[in-house]
């Protein structure tokens, strides 16, 4: 009886075993066989990604607004490191630091060499690999005086890195190239961030087999998959248009002592940016130097009160509901106006009875737009709203766009209609004040705002159309508006002093400036304004439609003396250099 129990003990335990072996390799077989196999691979095979070349990025005359070119890596082959890591980091440092660029926001030399230093001392230390990347982006000279030093382990790999021919013109446009949370090259903001798939083209692999060592075999295996370089990128910016852009906005914001300013440059028939300009600009090579703050757009991302410019878009809505017409006279202009809530008045405290629509907008008559508000109506004024898709985003193909939120209709009170007729309590970015206002000069179509018109690739090239939507306004509004708004530009006392520039009393321009109080803490500052002139030209025929957008001047605080100049001298220049005749 003993014997027989023993005897089964003894065979379940062999069944057991048996079962747990056939499990153990059966989990070795199915369930770990990848890993496994990868474990396998890891041993016997290395395994390099070849880097695609990144798209170029180019103007509208195929000249490069971003390329590549060939810089270095700096890596150490730990396996032949001889001397101690303090020493060579101590050596690299006072070489490495020449390349760090001197900006105003920058740190003493001597404190980033420091941070040198202690980031190769880490670098060298402890690593369990057989080398390691020290440090990017090193030119031909960085690399000589590296070399002299003859530190045995210290070697270089070719890379490429972003160019900007143009220096940092156009950098909120462009964008920034920095590294995924893989190590991966990856564009950021602007169209580097929008097109990062199109430009950035899929890598490439070499897989060659090794011996016990890590030595690679002559006769072994040793495949390669060629890289897809990325697609090119053909833009509608237009390279002197963009600089004189520059130019005018830099000198603007030193005169008149603003913090920031952009300007757009649009062809209102397609919505096509001929330029943008956003300033204070970064440095897209050395961008992680400068505050992330800057990286953003203003012109895309940064939402403002738009003021007075946004008077010609109400007024056009009122006049396509045949509402009012140029020659309707307002009878409620003869002092300020009452509201539940509020008082509005004249930015200069003096009314005019008796006025008509288009001196309404000469005068840029606030109690005038509120008169326009209430024959437009409440349902109507709010439809215009979204006529004009001012709570949307515009689709620019730039990344980082915001768009404001917009209140809904149960939200609306009477001192809330009566103070956006005139661009006060909404909130806009400057590219959805341009593309609304592009409706009036193109005869009343919605567009869409666009960068790049081309995407050129080795497999295929693609031709990106301009979007046009839907017509908002009659022909004969935008005629009526288009009319008003010369007018401004030619009688108003108040706007646009063009003794600069006399030679443009010859063309017809069609223009409206604003000067836009900002909120801070629930009630408006007198004295910080936003300062802003839109408007096109030849009015007739449109070639270009301009924004210019300057932040707290401190000289003066009215769009007409800040913005003002930027306008007209880029009209003046952009009409010589079309070759626009009288």
């Amino acid at each position: 009886m003993n014997f027989v129990f023993r005897l089964r003990l003894v065979f379940s335990l062999v069944i057991v075993v048996s079962l747990g072996v056939i499990f153990r390799l059966s989990y070795w077989q199915i369930g770990s066989s990848a890993r496994l196999s990868a474990l396998a691979d890891a041993q016997h095979f290395s395994i390099f990604e070849i880097p695609a070349q990144r798209g170029e990025i180019k103007a509208a005359d195929n000249t490069n607004l971003v390329t590549n070119r060939q810089s270095n890596l700096l890596f150490a082959n730990l396996t032949q490191i001889k001397r101690p890591p303090e020493e060579i980091a101590s050596a690299l440092a006072p070489i490495l630091v020449e390349t760090i660029p001197i900006i105003a926001t920058d740190s003493s030399k001597e404190k980033k060499e420091k941070e040198i230093n202690q980031s190769l001392t880490r670098l060298l230390s402890g690593q369990d690999v057989a080398w390691v990347a020290l440090y990017h982006k090193i030119d031909d000279q960085i690399k000589n005086k590296i070399n002299d030093l003859k530190i045995l382990g210290l070697e270089f790999a070719p890379e490429t890195d972003r160019y900007y021919p143009e220096a940092s013109m156009s950098a909120h446009l462009l964008g920034i190239v920095g590294s995924d949370q893989n190590g991966s090259p990856r564009g950021y903001f602007g169209l580097e961030g929008f097109y990062n798939r199109e430009l950035a083209g899929r890598p490439g692999l070499r897989r060659v087999e090794r011996d016990a060592i890590g030595r690679p075999i002559a006769i072994g295996y040793d495949t390669t998959v060629i890289p897809q370089d990325g697609r090119t990128l053909i833009t509608s910016i237009d390279r002197y248009v963009q600089k004189i852009a520059e130019n005018y906005l830099t000198e603007g914001i030193k005169t008149w002592g603003a913090l920031s300013g952009s300007v757009i440059v649009m062809e209102p028939a397609t919505g096509r940016i001929l330029a943008m300009v956003s300033l204070p600009a970064f440095d897209p090579v050395n961008f992680s130097y400068y505050p992330q703050k800057l990286f953003q757009n203003p012109a895309i991302s940064q939402t403002y009160e738009p003021g007075s410019i946004f008077k010609p878009l109400i007024m056009a809505a009122a006049i396509n509901e045949n509402k009012v017409a140029p020659q309707t006279v307002c009878d409620q202009c003869s002092g300020p106006k009452l509201i539940e809530g509020g008082v509005i008045r004249t930015f200069n405290d003096q009314y005019h009875p008796g006025t008509t629509m288009t001196e309404v907008l000469q005068n840029s008559d606030n109690t005038g737009m509120v008169f326009v508000g209430e024959k437009l109506g409440k349902e109507n004024l709010l439809n215009y709203l979204k006529k004009y898709d001012l709570a949307n985003k515009t689709g620019i193909d730039l990344e980082g766009e915001e768009a404001a939120v917009m209140k809904k209709s149960d939200q609306w009170y009477p001192l809330d209609l009566a103070t956006v007729t005139f661009g006060q309590g909404i909130a806009t970015t400057p590219i959805q004040v341009i593309r609304a206002f592009a409706a009036i000069a193109n005869g009343g179509f919605l567009v869409t705002p666009q960068i790049v018109t081309k995407i050129v690739g080795s497999d295929r090239s693609v031709e990106i159309k301009p979007k046009i939507g839907p017509r908002i306004l009659k022909p004969e509004t935008t005629r009526t508006l288009t009319e008003i708004l010369v007018s401004v530009t030619e009688k108003s006392p108040l706007h646009f002093p063009r003794d600069r520039t006399p030679d443009l009393d010859k063309f017809k321009i069609a223009a409206k400036s604003g000067t836009a109080q900002i909120p801070i803490s629930g009630h408006y500052e007198q004295n910080k304004t936003i300062g802003s002139v839109i408007g096109y030209a030849p009015a007739d025929n449109p070639k270009f439609l301009i924004l210019v957008k300057m932040d707290e001047p401190a000289v003066r605080i009215w769009g007409s003396d800040t913005a003002g100049p930027i306008f007209f001298n880029l009209v003046h220049d952009l009409l010589l250099y079309y070759n626009i005749s009288p």
